[in-house]
């Protein structure tokens, strides 16, 4: 039996990756859909430390700069990428990419090509990057990109924002599709982890990120906490990976608050989700300060294990409070005093979330968040 095959082109595949959707929707899509996988993406120094090439049944697949570019790998990545799709095209039943862009256009028609019975899926991140704020609608910045949107089989955007105005803006309704960056259920259950109830939790805010990002503004989370008169017996844990220009500002955190060393920690990266979850099993709250997300998979695990969500108006964040029962408050950009206001809320009252029982949240699963996707693949009988 011949087993259909699913091929996702990214050029920047590290390993963090495998926690995100970047591996997660190739990886899921082929276990429901019965597909073998394949990811192709751009070899790097770091990514060159991968020890085989199979990850959980799916096939990586690093391209070689054979084009010597560089001090331009990401062309030099395309233009490798298209040639493996020129040579393997036919035998590529749904082809992958993610983001709405030129090169995304440029693969799409060349796939098409190629193979004319082979449909083309395209993941938008968020969504709402071609919208246009002032008048509430869709622009589309040249021909290419109507053309893309015309060849291609399946779009999805992450948040319901941006489902709305590619439904209504776009006449392609009928290959779009909401989906949510999920929950790693089947990565949950290897853990062992017992899920805490709210009254086992403990003292513990957290965020996770790339701590110092420009579209992270972990320096407005600082701003806030150090308003705070007194932190009693919470902690604060900022859990990723941190920018090489944000270590200063660390250091003058610090420097300004000497007592808040052993309030405020800095893990940096935890790869290990095991590890990661943990945090989040233990902590009351979680807080995203973001400038631009879109559906952010830490809402989802943030959602998992019961955290109070305290974010920025951003991405997929008022749709997971409200799905929560509303547990969980937004906050202004760039508004500190608005999160000192309402972190010194919750560390001052004992009682804050008495009010709000605890919940089975294992609806959030990626089988669930693929499903429409996945039975529009199996209707559409790809391969076939």
């Amino acid at each position: 039996m011949n087993i259909k095959n699913l091929t996702l082109v990214f050029s920047h595949f590290e390993k963090e990756h495998f926690g995100k959707d970047v591996f997660l929707v190739p990886y899921y899509l082929g276990k429901e859909l019965s597909y073998g996988v394949t990811i192709v993406y751009q070899k790097t120094k770091t990514n060159n430390l991968f020890k085989n090439n199979n990850y959980k049944g799916v096939k990586l697949c690093s391209l070689i700069n054979i084009f010597k570019l560089n001090k331009l790998q990401n062309i030099s990545f395309f233009l490798s990428s298209l040639l493996y799709v020129i040579k393997n095209g036919k035998k590529i039943d749904l082809l992958m990419t993610f983001h709405f862009r030129i090169t995304s256009a440029i693969l799409c028609l060349l796939y098409k090509l190629v193979n004319p019975k082979g449909k083309f899926y395209l993941k938008v991140d968020g969504g709402e990057d071609i919208l246009d704020v002032k008048n509430n609608s869709l622009f589309i910045k040249s021909s290419i990109y109507n053309k893309l949107l015309e060849i291609c089989d399946y779009i999805s955007v992450e948040t319901h924002l941006a489902f709305k105005l590619w439904s209504e803006n776009l006449n392609i309704s009928d290959k779009i599709f909401l989906i949510e960056n999920g929950f790693d259920e089947e990565e949950f259950k290897k853990s062992s982890i017992k899920i805490l109830p709210f009254t086992k939790k403990e003292n513990i805010i957290i965020t996770v990120g790339r701590i110092g990002a420009v579209e992270k503004n972990t320096l407005m989370f600082l701003k806030a906490i150090e308003k705070i008169s007194d932190l009693k017996n919470w902690k604060f844990y900022l859990i990723g990976p941190i920018e090489d220009k944000f270590k200063n500002s660390i250091n003058q955190f610090y420097i300004k608050n000497p007592e808040l060393k052993d309030k405020v920690i800095f893990t940096g990266p935890i790869l290990e989700k095991k590890k990661l979850w943990e945090y989040y099993n233990k902590a009351k709250v979680f807080v995203l300060t973001s400038r631009r997300e879109g559906y952010a998979i830490v809402f989802s695990e943030a959602y998992r294990f019961n955290n109070y969500i305290v974010s920025t108006i951003v991405g997929g964040a008022e749709e997971n409070i409200y799905k929560n029962d509303d547990f969980g408050k937004l906050i202004e950009q760039e508004n500190d005093d608005e999160l000192k206001f309402v972190l010194e809320q919750i560390i001052n009252d004992n009682n804050y979330f008495l009010k709000y029982p605890d919940k089975d949240h294992s609806d959030n699963s990626w089988q669930i968040c693929l499903k429409s996707l996945v039975d529009s693949i199996k209707d559409n009988k790809i391969g076939v």
